[in-house]
């Protein structure tokens, strides 16, 4: 069977010269997280590649369309439409292309100081196994900046824009970071509806079972799901919104303690300052001077 490395109609890519990236490693700006090589290949049909000794950066490849595989100590995995994988360093892989319904790719690979710690960030509990994430226009044109300004690497400050864009595009694959959908706007999205809700009546007391009816869901079932999307429990995230206010009103605004205390919900001024100083770790009175300072 006919199998291709590349060359696909439409396929962006670039590899960094190793001159540019031996410049890159040590750049104060770069060294610690880079980009090597970077595309875009669309319906990829007979896409198929194997590296016996691994490659020397992460691999991310992120399938936007179509299907296709990977094998990654000795086991495969199928990967759909909207999913995304990470293949480590020096480790034996292959993937490609499915057969039939040829891959759609976006794809990169990222080293430096740095890069383990974002593998990490990126694994999180899921092993070897692709991540099903939602797409995100956000994604999209951060890719796009980015491989735009390494076609133009002949200038390092396209080098560093591109290279300091790099985490904030891979931050987008961990699941657990919220940040909704664009395709999915709030009313559509039970987590990001509730969360609209509290910041819309943070001068009230809202109770678990009065978010989880605005969500549409029991009481159990919503803070599971809450905590899965926000990594905390929904009343904490909502003392945690109502203190924020409390930072900005302190600063802002020329109102007493005890009138912010009431202005977020709390009638007890000295029971606000328990709770404040516990997030914040200062007192109100002490972060006004502060801020003041």
């Amino acid at each position: 069977m006919l199998k291709k490395k590349e060359g696909f109609a439409g396929q962006r890519s670039y590899v960094l010269p190793g001159d540019l990236e031996k410049l890159i490693a040590v750049h104060p700006l770069c060294e610690s997280l880079y980009i090597t090589d970077i595309g875009y290949y669309p319906k990829a049909a007979f896409h198929d590649r194997e590296r016996r000794k691994g490659s020397p950066q992460h691999i991310l490849i992120y399938c936007v369309q179509g299907e296709g595989w990977y094998f990654l100590n000795n086991q495969k995995h199928i990967v759909k439409p909207n999913q995304a994988f990470i293949l480590p360093a020096d480790l034996a892989h292959r993937y490609g292309t499915d057969a039939l319904n040829p891959w759609t790719i976006y794809w990169l690979h990222f080293t430096g100081s740095r890069a383990h710690h974002f593998l990490q960030f990126l694994k999180q509990d899921t092993g070897s196994s692709p991540v099903t994430v939602s797409p995100q226009p956000e994604r999209f044109q951060l890719f796009d900046d980015i491989l735009t300004h390494v076609e133009m690497s002949y200038n390092m400050d396209n080098i560093v824009y591109a290279n300091s864009s790099l985490s904030r595009f891979l931050a987008t694959f961990n699941n657990a970071v919220y940040n909704p959908s664009h395709l999915a706007q709030s009313e559509n999205n039970p987590i990001s509806r509730t969360i609209a809700f509290m910041r819309e009546n943070l001068s009230k007391n809202l109770s678990l079972e009065e978010l989880a009816q605005v969500a549409g869901m029991s009481a159990s079932h919503y803070s599971a799901v809450f905590r899965t999307k926000v990594q905390s429990a929904p009343v904490t995230f909502f003392t945690f919104l109502k203190i924020q206010q409390a930072c900005r009103l302190l600063e802002n605004t020329a109102l007493r303690i005890k009138e912010v205390a009431y202005q977020i919900g709390y009638s007890d001024p000295y029971h606000f300052s328990r709770v404040f100083a516990h997030v914040m770790g200062v007192s109100p009175r002490d972060f006004r001077k502060l801020r003041k300072s």
